[in-house]
């Protein structure tokens, strides 16, 4: 990571939890994917969906996955 990226993280850490997330969306909204990106994402989009309907993996709630989300974050901190 460079030493910019870095004093840019650091600020942004100090952030309220609202703002950091509204950041870090406004720069996923405003960064254009690398060159395989999109295809390489539905590569494992389908390769998962495959692997539900094949039995290897199962669906969970929409909040089940999001409090499992925030959890393991809350974890990191």
């Amino acid at each position: 990571m460079s030493t910019e990226v870095s004093r840019l993280l650091d600020e942004a850490m100090q952030l309220s939890s609202d703002s950091q997330i509204e950041l870090a969306e406004a720069i996923l909204e405003k960064s254009l994917p690398s060159g395989n990106f999109m295809e390489d994402q539905m590569k494992k989009v389908k390769k998962r969906m495959k692997d539900v309907r094949e039995g290897k993996s199962r669906l969970i709630p929409e909040e089940e996955a999001h409090e499992s989300v925030r959890s393991s974050l809350k974890a990191r901190r």
